[in-house]
């Protein structure tokens, strides 16, 4: 049996996953990152994307939001705005939102606030659908090997 870690995502509305992993792959500001059983402590901003997590030789994917990470050696804990399963993941919606993204984003405003957040929700809503997609429709799954 591989080592594991304790790894849990913590959104405000809840804890949407707490089980022991073999390890995790997440984006952060500086780049993606593996966390594997007695990873060095580390605190890190995670930024929009994907999420690997590997558990009893199996990968889950997940689309995540903005948040930081905190690795202590025995846990890692995510805490994010928002994580959603890959095959959960309503594109519709997703696409929804790029729309009102782009519409605020077109006006011309002297609102550099809403601009940025603007850019950031389409951000997301672009990465929720490319994660969606690549993991419904059969597209490529790197493993923790590659």
């Amino acid at each position: 049996m591989a080592k594991q870690i304790q790894f849990k995502i913590v959104t405000p509305e809840k804890v949407l996953y707490d089980a022991m992993v073999e390890g995790v792959s997440f984006p952060t500001v500086e780049g993606e990152i593996t966390v594997l059983a007695h990873h060095i402590p580390i605190i890190s901003a995670v930024k929009p994307g994907e999420l690997k997590i590997k558990i009893d030789g199996k990968e889950e994917f997940f689309s995540v939001t903005s948040g930081v990470v905190e690795v202590d050696g025995n846990s890692i804990t995510l805490l994010t705005d928002a994580a959603e399963r890959a095959t959960e993941v309503d594109e519709k919606r997703a696409q929804e939102a790029i729309t009102r993204a782009q519409s605020i984003m077109s006006e011309q405003r002297h609102d550099d606030e809403g601009y940025a957040d603007a850019v950031a929700q389409m951000e997301r809503a672009m990465s929720r659908i490319k994660i969606a997609r690549k993991h419904r429709h059969g597209g490529s799954r790197p493993s923790f090997n590659d």
